[in-house]
């Protein structure tokens, strides 16, 4: 846990140190378009016991993968609905941060590999120093989106 925040941060610090176009860009990363089948964990910080709460199939569109925006908290917490910051992207991984109001001590690190045809990540959310929940992510592709019919 403590590994994966300080890789985070360092991870923050480098890119804040040394600005690259690939921020928020739309990077090209090796997952493929189309419809997942995603399984949302969650994990007890306490005992690391997990338990599958969700299983949810989304359409992955190409900008969407491009901007990040497939990447996010899916299970209920309270850092479901925080603002996102992209920390690192790469053709095969990419992470963010989630960090709601000044006034809210909820905050959130996502870290995802990326596979052409899966995804796995771990999302770690905190109130204030205290991990308060974790969120496991595995995603498979399991076909083309289907296309919208004409209205």
């Amino acid at each position: 846990m403590r590994l994966l925040l300080a890789i985070a941060g360092l991870i923050l610090t480098l890119g804040v140190a040394y600005p690259s176009d690939v921020q928020a860009t739309g990077f090209k990363h090796v997952l493929k378009p189309g419809r997942y089948a995603i399984e949302v964990i969650v994990e007890d910080p306490h005992s690391g016991l997990h338990k599958t709460v969700k299983r949810v199939e989304r359409c992955l569109q190409p900008q969407a993968i491009a901007n990040h925006v497939i990447f996010e908290l899916l299970s209920d917490t309270p850092a479901s609905g925080c603002e996102k910051y992209e920390i690192c992207a790469g053709e095969f991984r990419t992470g963010f941060m989630a960090q709601c109001t000044p006034t809210s001590a909820v905050s959130a690190v996502g870290m995802f590999a990326l596979e052409p045809d899966q995804f796995r990540g771990r999302i770690e959310v905190k109130n204030g120093d205290e991990l308060s929940n974790v969120e496991i992510q595995y995603g498979t592709r399991l076909s083309d989106c289907e296309a919208t019919p004409p209205s």
